[in-house]
């Protein structure tokens, strides 16, 4: 069991050298997973991957956007969700817990596919700033966000940006090249 253990650290370390200076996988922050498990960045190369920003007890834009993302897996074939993933960044990690994110992936319906993460505010903040996604706290404990849809190559790279799904799913889909 240490050599295979070995063999996956020297296999990660070799796939981090060979991913390009602008991924966004270079960013080396721990994450807690809806399944309680702690990723990477990194841990997302080899699929495409569909990011957004949200917080679980929004009830105004936030059901939009994973609905939106929904819709775009809905549009994939098998063979397209094989090689995609659906990621959710919590913007208010300090209430969404893992479990949280969890149960928030159960009442939605979210599959295999997706992964829901939650960090500490630093970490949130790095990655809004990588992206390009702005937002802050309101006085009603809301928060004001982007609602953008971003899409990563394989390695990280961002492939687009944009808000809502104006063309429809089809249009994300044929704009990721699957």
């Amino acid at each position: 069991m240490k050599i295979f253990g070995l063999l996956l650290m020297l296999f990660s370390l070799n796939a981090l050298a060979a991913l390009p200076g602008d991924s966004l996988y270079q960013l080396k922050d721990e994450w807690q997973s809806h399944d309680e498990k702690t990723i990477k960045m990194h841990d997302l190369v080899g699929k495409k991957q569909i990011i957004a920003f949200i917080y679980t007890d929004c009830t105004t834009a936030c059901p939009v956007i994973v609905s939106d993302l929904k819709r775009i897996q809905q549009a994939m074939t098998h063979e397209q969700q094989q090689q995609s993933g659906f990621v959710l960044v919590s913007l208010t990690p300090g209430t969404d817990t893992p479990k949280v994110m969890a149960h928030f992936a159960q009442q939605r319906q979210l599959d295999q596919h997706w992964t829901l993460l939650s960090g500490n505010d630093d970490q949130v903040r790095t990655l809004a700033m990588a992206l390009n996604i702005r937002y802050m706290g309101l006085a009603n404990g809301e928060i004001a966000h982007s609602n953008a849809i971003t899409v990563l190559d394989e390695q990280g790279r961002l492939l687009f940006q944009q808000s809502g799904l104006p063309a429809g799913p089809e249009d994300v889909i044929e704009k990721m090249g699957l």
